[in-house]
């Protein structure tokens, strides 16, 4: 498979580097209507008092254009697999407790590129599917120890996407 300069986009997800998770992305053109998409996010934010919320993630999707590659609607069928380490936080009972642990999952995606010129473009798109999740949960103090580990499987909404993305050219 040769690349070519139009064949190939750089991009990032402006809600997650809104909320300080950064991300970045590339899609690879595969022929007139399909693409393969891989994207990343790494959230590194710890906060004073041994609060932190650290993630990170990857994402492999092939998406079928219904016009042409980059332009118009789509539909992709997806995979992810990240990790997580939360730690005294005030959301999912982690007051006084840490989680780590990790995900897999996969899934659908549907979405609308719209060209903005010949390199620029924003890319929306919602992504739903199956998550299974395994955890360790801890409990926080001087001698904190291992509470319970877990799994758990989740069907809804996985990502909302906001790009913004550069062709390559």
């Amino acid at each position: 498979m040769r690349l070519h300069a139009q064949y190939v986009a750089l991009k990032s997800n402006l809600l997650y580097d809104a909320l300080c998770i950064p991300s970045l992305g590339t899609e690879v053109r595969l022929d007139s209507t399909l693409t393969l998409s891989v994207s990343s996010t790494y959230c590194p934010i710890s906060y004073g008092s041994d609060r932190k919320w650290k993630n990170w993630s990857v994402q492999y999707e092939a998406r079928h254009w219904f016009r042409k590659s980059f332009n118009g609607p789509y539909i992709g069928v997806f995979g992810i697999h990240g990790g997580f380490n939360l730690n005294r936080i005030p959301v999912f009972r982690l007051t006084s407790h840490r989680a780590e642990g990790n995900f897999n999952g996969a899934g659908l995606t549907f979405g609308f590129h719209r060209i903005l010129s010949p390199h620029w473009g924003i890319d929306t798109s919602l992504s739903a599917g199956y998550l299974h999740l395994r955890y360790r949960h801890y409990r926080e103090g001087t001698y904190g120890y291992l509470e319970y580990t877990k799994g758990r499987d989740y069907v809804g909404p996985v990502s909302l996407s906001v790009s913004l993305v550069y062709i390559i050219k």
